[in-house]
């Protein structure tokens, strides 16, 4: 786990690319990372800093990445635990990671700005993460709690 300043970037930035190094760290497989424009297939984790993830398929800027599709049926994550934010995490953030947070173990209906919808059984829930596993197709998904836009039941 990495070291947070005090800034915007809090939320969801900083622990999603706490996910992303360690992904790299664990030479893990990822299926996808999806954009808010798009999805980048099966792309190879070269380098992860200042808020960037470098592939072997192009440059991401971390603050843009929504969702990452892995291909495996349970995985664990070091998340950043859930704290109380300030600014625009605290209106943003904080509300769908607490409620995300709430449901743990429940299936639920994860709606993502930019795509549809799909089932996930919320696993774990960090500051501005939510796992997933998708029931479906057996992967497993990280999503950005900032790109959230509706959990509702199946």
């Amino acid at each position: 786990m990495g070291v947070f300043d005090e800034s915007i970037c809090d939320c969801c930035v900083c622990p999603m690319q706490c996910v992303l190094k360690e992904l790299m760290d664990m030479n893990q497989s990822i299926d996808d990372i999806f954009t808010v424009t798009g999805s980048v297939s099966n792309p190879s984790i070269i380098e992860v800093r200042d808020f960037i993830v470098f592939t072997d398929q192009g440059v991401i800027p971390i603050s843009k990445i929504n969702f990452i599709c892995l291909p495996v049926p349970s995985i664990s994550l070091n998340l950043k635990p859930i704290k109380k934010s300030t600014g625009d995490c605290s209106c943003c953030e904080d509300p769908t990671t607490n409620l995300a947070n709430s449901l743990k173990g429940e299936v639920m209906n994860i709606e993502i700005i930019g795509f549809g919808f799909d089932p996930f059984k919320i696993a774990d829930v960090g500051e501005g993460v939510i796992i997933g596993e998708e029931t479906g197709n057996q992967q497993v998904g990280v999503i950005s709690s900032c790109f959230v836009t509706r959990i509702f039941p199946l």
